[in-house]
């Protein structure tokens, strides 16, 4: 079992609970527990770009288009009152609009699934879509609620 897989079955799972002293899998905080959710949807994205661009078969992409909207899903309990602080790349506004930012993680979800859909069938025009579609919900999330890189 890899570290992604870990991570994944964690954040299903439910394993985190309440605000204060978050641990996840490797024992530590919400934030770093975030960041691995954040990291395994890269990882996910390009795996399924890298087939996309090969145009390589695209159903075994399927489940990692699943981790991607199971993320989403979790997502907005990433983020509860009094984790704000520490090393986090999270804006202020995550927890001032928190309505917005979690449908921009539910957006995440409904894009992924149908990205899901598309390679599951192997279409590469649709699946072509529904990634780039999925990967404007995540730019559109960042843009408004993640510090900008220096």
């Amino acid at each position: 079992m890899t570290f992604r897989h870990i991570v994944a079955i964690a954040l299903l799972a439910g394993g985190f609970a309440g605000t204060a002293g978050l641990v996840h899998a490797q024992g530590t905080d919400i934030v770093a527990a975030r960041e691995d959710g954040m990291k395994a949807t890269a990882k996910n994205a390009k795996a399924i770009k890298t087939a996309l661009d090969a145009g390589a078969d695209l159903a075994p992409l399927t489940a990692n288009a699943q981790e991607i909207a199971a993320w989403g899903h979790k997502i907005p309990s990433m983020f509860p009152p009094g984790s704000d602080t520490g090393k986090t790349e999270a804006l202020p506004a995550v927890w001032t609009h928190k309505a917005d930012f979690d449908k921009h993680a539910g957006d995440l979800s409904a894009a992924a699934d149908k990205l899901a859909v598309a390679l599951a069938a192997n279409d590469a025009g649709a699946a072509k879509a529904a990634f780039t579609a999925t990967g404007q919900v995540c730019a559109a999330c960042h843009r408004s609620y993640r510090e900008k890189k220096k």
